[in-house]
Formats: C-alpha cells, sequence, structure tokens
C-alpha cells in the first residue's frame, strides 16, 4: 500500500484486519497490546485467535528473527538452535490466522534487511527454521519518492509477487467523519471548520527538510492538541507554537489566527439570532470561531439561533452540515424534539447521510 505520509494506511490495514477476525468468528489480539495472560492463551488455543502484529521495517534486522541458545546433546556433540521470538512463534502456529502488517517499508536501506524481508514476504519464512502459518496475510505499506527522501525501490521480482494499491488521502468530510466517531467531542471543531474553509490544507508535502507539514495525521493530532491546552488555560502564544510544530509555518500560522480574533463573542451570537445575515459581513477567521461557537451550544442556545440555522439552510449549507455533524450528540437527539430542528433536519437529509 503506497501513498503519503499520515493519510490512515495503517488504520486501514487495521480495520480490516478486525473486520476479518469478526468474520471468521475468532478473538481479535494485537500482539502489541495484550497481556502475558492472553498471549498464554494464545499459544495453547491458537485456533481461537486472529493476531494481528504491525512492526516498523527499518527497525528490524535479520538478528532480531532469533535468539542463539545452545543444545548440549548426548554425544557431546553441542550444537546452537536459534529460538525465535515470541510474536513469530505465535504467527507460525499452523492453527493461527492473522495479518503482519510490515510498514514503512520504502524505507528500509540496509541490505541484509531487504534480503530479510524478501525471504519473509516471498515463502513466510523467518529465517531457516520458522515459516509463518499460511493463514497469515502478509501486508506492506510505504511512501512513494515524493514524500520521502529516503525512498528505496524494492526488487522487481518483489514487486512481481505483490499487489500494489494506491492509497488517497481522506477528503475533508471522510477526516471529520473520523474525528466525530473516534473522539466525540474531546477535540477542537474549529479545525473542521477551518479545513471545511481551505480543504487543500488537509495534505500538503513538506517545504523544506526539517519543517512540519500537515497531513490528516499531524491535523489530528494538532486538535486534539489544542483542545488539551484549551482546557487547561493555555495562552494564544503556545497554541500557535503547538499549530506551527504540527502543521509547519504556513499552516500552522494560518490555523492559528483564528485564535487571536479579538471578537465578542457572546454580542455576535445574540446579534446573528436577530439579524442572521450580518454573519456575511464577518471576515473569515471570525466566521470560522462563529460556527465553532454555534456547534458548541446547549438546546436553549440552539433554540434561540433558530433563524440562524434557517440563514445557513438558505445560504450556506455546507456549513450548516458541518455544524450539525459537530454538535454534541446528545443536544442533537433532544433537538430532534422540536419541530423546526427536525423540518431542518430532513431537508439537509442528503448532505448528512455523507458522514454516515
Amino acid at each position: 500500500m503506497l501513498g503519503a505520509p499520515g493519510i490512515g494506511k495503517t488504520e486501514i490495514i487495521k480495520q480490516k484486519s478486525m473486520e476479518e477476525a469478526r468474520r471468521l468468528g475468532k478473538v481479535f489480539a494485537d500482539l502489541r497490546e495484550v497481556s502475558e495472560e492472553t498471549i498464554s492463551d494464545i499459544l495453547n488455543h491458537p485456533e481461537k485467535y486472529y493476531i494481528y502484529l504491525r512492526i516498523v521495517a527499518p527497525h528490524i534486522f535479520p538478528e532480531d528473527l532469533g535468539i542463539p541458545k545452545m543444545i548440549n546433546h548426548s554425544s557431546n556433540k553441542d550444537y546452537v538452535e536459534y529460538v525465535p521470538p515470541k510474536a513469530l512463534k505465535i504467527l507460525s502456529l499452523p492453527e493461527i490466522h492473522g495479518t503482519l502488517f510490515i510498514d514503512e517499508i520504502t524505507n528500509v536501506q540496509r541490505d541484509d534487511q531487504i534480503s530479510m524481508y524478501y525471504s519473509l514476504i516471498l515463502e513466510k519464512e523467518a529465517g531457516f527454521q520458522l515459516k509463518l502459518s499460511r493463514n497469515v496475510k502478509i501486508v506492506l505499506a510505504g511512501n512513494t519518492p515524493e514524500w520521502s527522501t529516503i525512498v528505496r525501490e524494492l526488487p522487481a521480482p518483489l514487486i512481481n509477487r505483490m499487489k500494489i494499491f494506491e492509497v488517497l488521502p481522506p477528503t475533508v468530510d471522510e477526516w471529520l467523519d473520523y474525528m466525530m466517531r473516534t473522539y466525540n467531542d474531546d477535540w477542537e471543531k474549529s479545525c473542521g471548520l477551518y479545513l471545511k474553509m481551505f480543504p487543500t490544507e488537509l495534505l500538503m508535502p513538506p517545504k523544506q527538510a526539517f519543517e512540519a507539514f500537515p497531513t490528516p495525521r499531524s491535523w489530528t493530532l494538532t486538535c486534539r492538541d489544542i483542545y488539551e491546552l484549551k482546557k487547561a488555560g493555555a495562552d494564544e502564544e503556545t497554541m500557535e507554537a503547538v499549530a506551527v510544530g504540527g502543521l509547519g509555518q504556513e499552516v500552522g500560522l494560518k490555523f492559528s489566527r483564528i485564535f487571536k480574533i479579538n471578537i465578542d463573542l457572546a454580542a455576535v451570537l445574540k446579534e446573528i439570532a436577530d439579524k442572521p445575515e450580518v454573519f456575511d459581513d464577518l471576515e473569515l477567521d471570525a466566521k470560522i470561531i462563529v460556527l465553532s461557537s454555534v456547534a458548541s451550544q446547549t438546546v436553549e442556545g440552539v433554540n434561540r439561533l433558530r433563524r440562524f440555522f434557517e440563514h445557513l439552510l438558505a445560504n450556506h449549507r455546507e456549513l450548516l452540515t458541518v455544524v450539525i455533524m459537530l454538535m454534541n450528540k446528545d443536544v442533537k437527539k433532544r433537538m430532534l424534539s422540536h419541530d423546526w430542528f427536525k423540518n431542518l433536519i430532513e431537508k439537509l437529509a442528503k448532505d448528512i447521510s455523507r458522514f454516515t
């Protein structure tokens, strides 16, 4: 699976592995997260489990595939055997099903590592003693040259034995859906509104070495960090530094402007409740702040803003869809008992269905 960094390749592989485990009626177990008690049960009852293991290709070396152990033979002819690490032992059990996910394969530099992965991928052999279960899939992920300066081409025979998939980045709507499913209300919602205004900034290549750049992953981390900083009462300079550190100078500074808008938010909300058209004359950064606040309103607040919601329906349908998506789930559920809001949702049904 080839594509830009931070677009969800790892997430895709793990989700698909979990889906296959459910389809097979097996217990999904991530070997990097399970307890020793579960490991023991896997070894004793491998038929019950679907194993998932992600390894970072440049971090694994041939010597990691086995530990030498002296064997004392009765004929006094001692010899050495290689004891496999726990993870490889589990993946080699004939009854086990699972996925071995080898990440960052295109960043491997050493020839002996490439040779090791060649054997592992083509023959499912780890060293000369161990062979993975035929029920274990091997999936690789890497970056294309425009996204990494250390990309190394894989040998043609290896490429010829694999299926190559290009992984496209998510759209802003897909990223918003992921954030709501994964973090609910625990992230900075202005990030989503900002990206609806500037969708090309969800993913941009790095401008220079050692500078952060925006990807779906870096946006996720930045929005989570800023949410926590706001809760802790952090100042604007700190949030700006975090935004620049996560998204790069150009996008980070542009995004952090919304935290510096000098606006009487309470007064603006009161004004747009009576005269919704005032919203249309606001600066773009101010609009993002206002919409983020609208999405955070209580049931009483939403009812006070009825005319503004109807104004968005008539003039800014796309923004209204995002605002409703970002609203607290409990508030939305309670608002459906209000006829005006229910009618508004029905009119937006086709748009909202994209997020469900």
